[in-house]
């Protein structure tokens, strides 16, 4: 459950879609603190990693089982956790998801990226997906 402070800020920003743009180009825990306090909030480190882990859990139940075993085993492996950072593309994505022994379609990360795309909140999913090279469906394992 999010602290008082953490619901209030999400509530505002479903309640102001324009905000959608800001939360866009966030990369830190300082960039959603400054844009909270620009909008009269104050919001702690703790408030950040509370609303992150939130957001990806929300994520997680509405993405397909085997996208979920992928995020779950990386996000709990720090060394995992940085491959999966260096992934650039949907391709990448995939076969690095294979060499985790899990096999994911396009399809099935298509989807999880239209899911976090859609959250009104702040999250990181959604910003790595946005930051995934475009690629023709070619291109794809």
């Amino acid at each position: 459950m999010l602290s008082e402070a953490s619901q209030k800020f999400n509530q505002y920003l479903i309640e102001f879609p324009e905000l959608q743009t800001q939360l866009k180009s966030i990369k830190s825990p300082v960039d959603l603190i400054n844009l909270a306090k620009q909008e009269g909030f104050e919001l702690t480190i703790d408030n950040f990693q509370e609303l992150a882990q939130y957001a990806f859990h929300q994520w997680l139940i509405k993405v397909a089982p085997s996208v979920r075993l992928f995020f779950e085993k990386v996000h709990n492996d720090q060394e995992l956790y940085q491959k999966l950072n260096q992934c650039t593309s949907m391709n990448d994505l995939i076969s690095f998801a294979k060499e985790c022994n899990i096999y994911i379609t396009l399809l099935e990360m298509e989807k999880a990226a239209e899911v976090a795309k859609s959250f009104k909140v702040f999250s990181f999913e959604k910003l790595f997906f946005q930051n995934l090279k475009v690629q023709s469906k070619n291109d794809i394992i």
